[in-house]
């Protein structure tokens, strides 16, 4: 008899949690949109599975434009209503956007972090397992080795040029790493710092155009300015090297690999973040994510550079 009671009572539980997680969702959220660059493929597809999956949402949004004085400024403007609780969640768009959302929230309220390479190298969570604050996310990182091991079995790779924004912290770690993977390998490489608002990268542009920086290959990581300059690289140097990317948005400008999650991918591993954290889950202890990573590859480059793609790569027209 205590046995069948103890049964009821356990299955009346899970049956109330259910609703209670239910009725949370039922109620319309406020959703805090912290955006690098207006709205990119990744948040449209975060929004999207949100409405897929039931959850009313009203959305605020703070757009930084790429520019990390103006992000500040704008999220500074908010800060009283965040102060007051009046977001049930923030999302936030890469790094920079995710490291001035985290010191202005001040765990105040719930951030699910999407596209950032290295939240722990950005001092973000203190885990990817048990991210420690009221925090966490998507990340895109997929480890150097594991993309340049795809990339090596497209051609071998002897000479390596990394492009990196000394602006943004995780492209400064992907430079480092791609450098110590190099040194494993015995890939000679040469690193240049191109910055916004700057003529770095038409300068290194031009050192690869006349032969004075003589590579075969060219990467650069997940980096917003980067990855928003891809379609300039692609044009001025896609013929003479092959360009691998840390994002998909690289083969989508025309790049020849990247070894990544997809852009949908990203968007929809985050918004299954946002509704485990609006039903209750605790940021702290809700494991940082990875979704699945897969070979992109771009068509007319794989074909300009007599490259035969794997049967298991997804071709970019």
């Amino acid at each position: 008899m205590f046995a069948k009671i103890v049964k009821s009572a356990l299955i009346s539980g899970s049956i109330i949690a259910a609703l209670s997680a239910s009725s949370a969702l039922a109620q319309e959220k406020n959703v805090l949109m912290v955006l690098w660059k207006s709205w990119m493929p990744a948040d449209k597809a975060f929004a999207q599975k949100l409405k897929d999956a039931g959850v009313k949402v009203n959305y605020s949004e703070v757009n930084a434009d790429q520019d990390r004085s103006k992000l500040a400024t704008a999220i500074r403007e908010v800060e009283g209503d965040i102060a007051a609780k009046k977001f049930d969640m923030i999302y936030s768009y890469g790094t920079v956007s995710t490291q001035v959302t985290k010191a202005t929230v001040k765990n105040n309220t719930p951030v699910v972090f999407n596209i950032v390479f290295d939240p722990v190298g950005a001092n973000l969570v203190a885990s990817k397992e048990a991210p420690g604050a009221n925090i966490t996310g998507v990340t895109n990182g997929v480890p150097i080795k594991m993309q340049f091991d795809v990339f090596t079995k497209l051609k071998p790779i002897k000479d390596l040029l990394v492009l990196f924004n000394s602006r943004e912290p995780n492209s400064n770690i992907i430079e480092r790493e791609v450098r110590e993977w190099a040194q494993a390998a015995g890939v000679n490489v040469i690193s240049r710092r191109v910055t916004p608002d700057t003529t770095s990268l038409k300068d290194v542009l031009e050192e690869v155009k006349s032969g004075k920086i003589a590579v075969d290959s060219l990467y650069a990581g997940a980096d917003n300015y980067l990855a928003s300059v891809a379609k300039e690289v692609q044009a001025a140097v896609g013929d003479k090297v092959r360009l691998y990317g840390g994002t998909q948005t690289y083969t989508l400008a025309g790049w020849l690999a990247a070894y990544v999650p997809s852009n949908d991918a990203m968007g929809q591993a985050a918004a299954e973040q946002a509704i485990k954290v609006l039903n209750g889950a605790d940021p702290a202890t809700l494991p940082v994510v990875l979704p699945k990573p897969q070979l992109f590859i771009s068509d007319a480059a794989a074909k300009k550079h007599g490259i035969t793609p794997p049967a298991e790569a997804a071709l970019e027209s």
